[in-house]
């Protein structure tokens, strides 16, 4: 696995059934780690809570009509249709606005000049 990395910064978990390699930027390693972590119990909670159960609400008779038309209409296309975002990118969108937040910071504080100041008298010069 180490071979086919690219060239850059990897974060790489070794585990008992699995490994995976994920690009990281240097400024960050700590950030990067912790979010491999964050998303991965986002991850588990998330498949849990996204579990089919049964609904609670009813459909009204107006719903369950034109959900027949539709599905009249459209036949076997039904399932392709709809389509939501995987718990996966939504997740890595999560990881990513800290991601950007703790980037935006940190380009913050380095792009202030540091203020020079004698030793001796403790004064700014």
């Amino acid at each position: 696995m180490i071979n086919e990395l690219e060239k850059g910064a990897w974060l790489v978990v070794v585990e008992e059934n699995s490994r995976s390699a994920t690009p990281i930027e240097p400024d960050f390693p700590e950030l990067d780690a912790a979010l491999y972590d964050v998303k991965e119990e986002m991850l588990k909670v998330m498949r849990e809570k996204a579990e089919m159960r049964p609904s609670s609400v009813r459909m009204s008779d107006k719903e369950i009509k034109a959900w027949e038309a539709y599905k009249k209409t459209m036949g076997e296309d039904i399932p392709t249709f709809f389509e939501y975002a995987s718990l996966y990118e939504i997740a890595e969108a999560g990881c990513r606005v800290i991601h950007e937040r703790a980037k935006a910071t940190k380009k913050k504080f380095r792009s202030k000049p540091k203020k020079k100041t004698n030793s001796i008298l403790e004064l700014e010069v």
